[in-house]
């Protein structure tokens, strides 16, 4: 038994006899006027604490309890009954620890209680604090796994503090509903993630990590920033890189650590700062190591889409994934023996490797990536398969002339990428397959040869009357590109492209769309007297003029002049008389892009020679 300088007294079992009633009464009786009081080692609770209930020390303010659990024996036991004098003038009870703790009845005397621990009990009716509702600020019980409803604290308005460590997550919506009452309390989304970092801690039972981690996937929209931003606030990222080292373990914790990608590859959606953070803390090799063929399949698939996620739009990244050794095991995903979702999901990851980084483009052709992709354009493959690999083959062939003579080598690449133009597939697939064509056209006379001789350009130009303006769009640009060669221009025209093209100027369409349908008027014309001609018969002039007098994008304006600037070497006297002076005159005023500048000058200059020569 000890005093302390603070007026506190520790009565202390001994090993030999325990903690005993006669212990207590000799304290309460020596220190009558005891503030605070700490009982360690409570062994019988039930018989130790009988002189609380009598007792007549009248100043008491904390009471602090830990037990001494019995080996091989638990007896569930009330929080003690307490006299009047005690709970009149009570503040603060502390019992941490009292895992046989069951009920806290004795709380219904304790009319100034302010803060109260019960931490690690098995305490479920939280009822009796209804005494105390206008003093109860702090309410601790982390690892309640019992936990009822927190529903009876919705009488205490001054509660500000509530640790819930441990149980939150049988708890579904309640603190939401107790904030309304409990205006002091702190936001529910910082309790409940303070109890989600607290269940990923080393050490926590791998189920109870899953069901914490499946609460939060389940609760908050990952999708949205501000989620995405509290969640990484809170600290959810590096105990969740930390878990991914463990996937070779029991089953329990794989489905800790399939988990865990799953939370990671969410928060890395569409959130930069999240991507920044989850690559700081380490979690780029082990997601790659995940990938191989030791990991299921669900695994396999969810470290990819985590590697998408984190490679998105940021080349450090793109070059710290490949580096840590993801090509060759993507690459072996895409084989056959890989279910779909696998295989969609490896030819995404690369891709997204692949976009803007020439280095990561010629790691993935050298890794063999090529035939696989050409594969799965195939009709082996589902749409969504189809689609992926086509954009995966874009982005490898854009930019990057060695392999777009790769991919066009590949036997059946080409022709299987003109049939996805069909009627037979989906507008995503159209979309991608024209735009993989497109990439692979560009500069290169032998891919265009060989993608008109597949019979592209009929296709190309049904495409234009689509209902996506995503397929319009990829569809013009592909044209734009085979436009280049005088031949290829003249199948253009007998496809019946040239109506669908000028069409596709009208007002209220997409901007993209009449950037690129511009760009392919302008391409068509250049020096093919044919074109020029069939595009002044589809009324192709007032609607670029119009164009220009309209509210659209400085890129639509730019090649609408192009467009004219083309069409003025033989057709001036149309465009004068459709109104294009004012119009162009209007876009060399200030508002105006250097390009857009550039393109009305030189339409002006030709059209001011033909008024010149005219008027003399």
């Amino acid at each position: 038994m000890r005093r302390q300088v603070d007026g506190s007294i520790e009565v202390v079992s001994s090993p030999s006899s325990g903690f005993t009633a006669a212990d207590l009464t000799a304290a309460l009786l020596n220190w009558p006027c005891v503030v605070h009081l700490t009982l360690l080692g409570v062994s019988n609770p039930a018989v130790n604490f009988q002189p609380l209930a009598s007792t007549t020390v009248a100043r008491l303010a904390r009471l602090t309890v830990r037990e001494a659990p019995t080996p091989g024996v638990q007896a569930a036991w009330p929080m003690p009954v307490l006299s009047s004098t005690v709970a009149a003038t009570l503040q603060v009870i502390d019992f941490s620890c009292c895992f046989d703790l069951i009920s806290i009845d004795a709380v219904r005397s304790c009319e100034q209680l302010r803060v109260l621990w019960i931490p690690g009990s098995d305490v479920t009716d939280l009822s009796p604090l209804a005494a105390c509702s206008e003093t109860l600020e702090e309410l601790w019980m982390a690892d309640n796994e019992q936990m009822g409803s927190l529903l009876p604290l919705k009488a205490c308005p001054r509660l500000r503090k509530l640790d819930l460590r441990g149980c939150i997550f049988a708890l579904n919506n309640q603190l939401k509903k107790l904030q309304q009452a409990c205006t002091q309390l702190a936001d529910p989304s910082s309790v409940e993630l303070e109890g989600l970092v607290h269940e990923l801690q080393p050490g926590i039972p791998p189920g109870r990590q899953e069901a914490a981690i499946c609460w939060v996937l389940e609760e908050y929209d990952m999708h949205d920033a501000e989620n995405q931003a509290a969640l990484a606030a809170a600290g959810v990222i590096p105990p969740l890189v930390q878990l991914l080292g463990q996937g070779s373990g029991a089953s329990t914790q794989v489905k800790a650590v399939l988990a865990a990608v799953r939370a990671l590859s969410n928060l890395a959606a569409d959130h930069a700062q999240s991507r920044a953070t989850i690559a700081s803390a380490g979690a780029i090799p082990p997601l790659v190591h995940l990938l191989g063929s030791h990991s299921s399949e669900e695994m396999q698939e969810s470290a990819a889409q985590a590697l998408c996620h984190l490679s998105f739009a940021h080349t450090g990244h793109q070059t710290a994934i490949v580096a840590a050794g993801a090509i060759p095991p993507l690459v072996q995903l895409l084989g056959s023996g890989s279910p779909e979702n696998v295989q969609r999901q490896s030819t995404d990851a690369l891709w997204l490797l692949a976009a803007g980084h020439p280095q990561n483009k010629a790691a993935i052709a050298a890794a063999g990536a090529i035939p696989p992709l050409v594969r799965l354009l195939g009709p082996a493959s589902s749409a969504v398969v189809q689609e992926a690999a086509a954009r995966t083959l874009r982005f490898l062939a854009s930019k990057h002339a060695a392999n777009k003579t790769v991919i066009a080598a590949s036997p059946g690449a080409i022709p299987r990428l003109v049939q996805l133009l069909g009627p037979e597939s989906p507008a995503g697939v159209q979309e991608a397959a024209a735009r993989a064509l497109h990439h692979l056209a560009v500069s290169h006379a032998g891919n265009q040869a060989a993608i008109v001789a597949a019979g592209a350009i009929p296709l190309l130009a049904q495409l234009l009357a689509d209902s996506s303006a995503d397929v319009q769009e990829a569809a013009a640009d592909a044209l734009w590109v085979l436009a280049d060669f005088a031949e290829n221009k003249a199948a253009i025209v007998a496809a019946g492209a040239i109506p669908p093209l000028v069409q596709l100027l009208g007002s209220g369409l997409s901007a993209g769309v009449q950037t690129a349908v511009a760009h392919a008027l302008s391409s068509l014309a250049c020096g093919h007297a044919q074109s020029q001609g069939a595009m002044v018969a589809a009324g192709v002039i007032p609607s670029l003029v119009q164009l220009l007098g309209h509210d659209v994008s400085s890129g639509v304006h730019e090649q609408a002049a192009w467009a004219l600037h083309t069409l003025a070497s033989g057709h001036t006297a149309a465009i004068t008389v459709a109104g294009a002076i004012p119009a162009l005159e209007q876009l060399r005023g200030p508002g105006s892009s250097g390009g857009v500048k550039q393109a009305a000058d030189l339409v002006l200059y030709r059209l001011a020679a033909y008024l010149v020569e005219n008027i003399n």
